[in-house]
């Protein structure tokens, strides 16, 4: 159903110069239409915001690249027993919105993956460019904003890990400390596990484990993340 937004403005911006000049209003004139058009503006906004529209807003906080990463361990059958391989991803991105949402998006270029690899064949020259997952995590936005400098906080946080068609989702405790006014730093109390089974069925993540000679995978991947963020 349609809102008739354009005559109940008219009628409010009639009904506004009404009350300011004590008179019924004529034509406007040049000065009256320069005048009325951010009443409409206004009326409009405040219907809008009565019937549930909101306009987007800025991110609050944006992620530190240079101090943000992730380490996973991955656990690989060998013949002489199982193997722990330790891997790390550095230069997270990503920004905070007002409503605590975050999201990081993850490439094979920002593991050391490629490092341990060696030179890749040209028919994968465009792995590194290849998106691994993007985690999602929602911040609560009112706990952030109580910490004082010096102060820790301990939150459940929802999180996901979107890989193509597949969503990995759980509760993640997550410790916030407010460095200063405008610096936030974060880890998670316990790893993210990640079942190995799911990560060997990904084509990227099978491909790099095929170069890098693991095998197969057994139990999950404990992932920890830990990343600094500034207010913009």
């Amino acid at each position: 159903m349609s809102l008739p937004f354009s005559r109940w403005t008219r009628a409010l911006s009639r009904t506004l110069a009404r009350r300011s000049t004590g008179k019924p209003t004529s034509r406007p004139t040049a000065a009256k239409s320069r005048f009325g058009a951010p009443i409409k503006a206004a009326a409009l906004a405040f219907a809008m915001s009565g019937i549930g529209v909101s306009l987007p807003t800025q991110a609050a906080w944006q992620l530190v690249p240079d101090s943000s990463g992730a380490t996973a361990t991955l656990t690989a059958q060998g013949r002489q027993g199982n193997v722990e391989h330790v891997h790390h991803l550095n230069g997270l991105s990503g920004t905070v919105g007002d409503d605590g949402k975050m999201s990081i998006p993850l490439s094979v270029g920002q593991t050391d993956l490629l490092d341990k690899v060696g030179e890749l064949p040209p028919w994968l020259s465009g792995v590194s460019q290849m998106r691994l997952a993007t985690l999602t995590l929602n911040l609560d936005p009112l706990a952030i904003a109580a910490l004082e400098p010096g102060q820790t906080t301990r939150m459940q946080v929802p999180f996901s890990a979107t890989d193509g068609n597949r969503t990995h989702r759980e509760t993640l405790p997550l410790e916030v400390t407010r460095q200063d006014a405008t610096h936030l730093t974060f880890i998670n109390a316990d790893p993210i596990s990640l079942d190995s089974a799911e990560v060997a069925r990904n084509q990227v993540g099978s491909t790099l484990l095929n170069l890098l000679g693991y095998g197969k995978l057994v139990g999950d991947i404990p992932v920890t993340l830990q990343g600094e963020m500034v207010d913009q």
